[in-house]
């Protein structure tokens, strides 16, 4: 038997620079790093970057103590910068500015004590912040309440919403937002209802429903556009022109689901069950239906277009399982006796042979669709469309040792060392190819869906 060996001598300076330079670059990103990096920026007068550095310092070793009394030492520092701000936009009157610098404080006392360090925030100016507040909530609901009455919705929006942000509750701003945002969405949608654009008016209703529902009768104006620009599909039975049995009502229920799965809110799809008894009732069936009996089952149906299919092919290919012999290494131990007499183990790989198979398999499918108006009982659209579903495995079989085994180099000779994840997947891998019945159910999905985007499109334009 061949036997390939693999050196597995280091230097032993070569090991030590290793493990020195590791360490190096475990040290320059430690806690210890960032306090030394925060101590140089907070002696440089930069205690907003130095705070930041120690409270990487301490999020990264969370006892370290040089980081916490560094913390808190230019964590104070930067939040006496935050107050100083809010005192000086205070005395200009800036209220804005006063209430972003308080609430950028509270938020940075908020941060520090999630780490732990606690900083004397000054709870005796909060009666400042609450006057400071109060006024700027007065004028702004002063400013949003003229815009509204100006019918300038969103900029009105945007002052209400600020004044929310700092009081959810003051005075009637919730219920002035709300008009702030609903009017001009039941207007556009109004305007669009009017014009008969339905897509236009259920967008604007049904952004506004989801706000208000009880915004004046926008629910009843969504109830009606939907019912105004319903376009009802009916499926007629499916024909099967391939070898494949009963492959028209697989794929008749496929697309039957896919439509109605449909995002499109208009569209709407005559179950089979409902279809079957009307058609039972008027003692007709779909076979043999001419362009003018289309006309006549749609209106028995409320239908506004019929979808005609015919599976035109169906065809599953499936390789045989092929196997071939391959050549791996298996791992192992070889004992020896250095100079000085004392023993060790050298490792060794010894070729082996191990088994590889391989499987495909694939269905295509065909299909042909018209999609008829039953008003003119003109063709909407007509198309020829196909779909592919397929599937291959790939797996290996060892009778050895496997955690000792190991796959061939891609070049050259010897074990691939780096490829224990791709021997694993080899190994574990599924070992029976997918059955005909599964590739056609995908490929059926797969017509389902491009018929159901074309219809989708198709009704952009039938229903504006």
């Amino acid at each position: 038997m061949k036997l390939f060996r693999i050196p597995t001598f280091r230097p032993p300076t070569l090991i030590l620079f290793t493990i020195l330079i590791l360490a190096s670059l475990q040290a320059c990103n430690g806690s210890k790093a960032f306090v030394k990096r925060g101590a140089k920026m907070e002696k440089a007068g930069f205690a907003d970057q130095a705070a930041d550095l120690y409270y990487t310092a301490v999020v990264k070793k969370p006892t370290n103590p040089d980081a916490l009394a560094g913390l808190k030492r230019t964590g104070q520092i930067v939040l006496g910068k935050h107050i100083a701000t809010f005192d000086e936009s205070v005395a200009y009157n800036l209220r804005e500015s006063a209430l972003e610098a308080w609430h950028d404080a509270e938020a940075w006392d908020e941060k520090l004590e999630g780490v732990g360090v606690d900083l004397a925030f000054p709870e005796a100016k909060r009666g400042t912040y609450d006057m400071v507040k109060n006024a700027h909530l007065d004028e702004s609901y002063r400013e949003a309440n003229i815009l509204l009455e100006k019918e300038m919705f969103d900029e009105a929006l945007k002052e209400f919403d600020a004044i929310l942000l700092l009081n959810p509750n003051y005075q009637d701003a919730p219920e002035r937002r709300n008009v702030a945002f609903c009017e001009p969405r039941f207007r556009i949608g109004v305007h669009a209802q009017e014009r008969e654009r339905f897509r236009e008016a259920h967008a604007a209703f049904d952004e506004l429903v989801s706000t208000d529902s009880d915004y004046k009768d926008a629910a009843q104006r969504l109830s009606d556009i939907l019912e105004a620009g319903q376009y009802t599909v009916a499926l007629v039975d499916f024909k099967n022109g391939s070898s494949q049995l009963n492959l028209e009502i697989k794929i008749q229920s496929m697309v039957e689901q896919a439509l109605m799965n449909s995002k499109d809110p208009f569209l709407k799809v005559v179950d089979r069950e409902s279809l079957a008894l009307i058609l039972q009732e008027q003692t007709l069936g779909m076979n043999g239906l001419t362009s003018g009996g289309d006309v006549e089952i749609g209106n028995m149906l409320g239908a506004k277009a019929l979808l005609k299919a015919t599976i035109t092919t169906c065809d599953h290919r499936q390789t045989g399982m092929t196997s071939s012999y391959q050549t791996g290494y298996e791992q192992f131990k070889v004992e020896r006796v250095n100079e000085k007499g004392k023993k060790y183990f050298e490792t060794k790989y010894r070729q082996v042979q191990y088994r590889e198979f391989t499987q495909e398999a694939s269905v295509d499918m065909t299909c042909t669709f018209k999609f008829i108006s039953t008003t003119t009982g003109e063709v909407i659209s007509s198309n020829t469309i196909s779909s592919h579903a397929s599937d291959n495995i790939r797996y290996i079989t060892y009778g050895g040792n496997q955690a000792k085994f190991y796959l061939a180099r891609q070049f050259g000779n010897g074990p691939d060392l780096t490829g224990r994840k791709k021997r694993d997947r080899l190994l574990s891998s599924r070992q029976a190819i997918r059955s005909s019945e599964a590739l056609t159910v995908d490929a059926g999905l797969d017509l389902a869906s491009q018929i159901q985007s074309s219809i989708e499109q198709e009704l952009l334009t039938l229903v504006p």
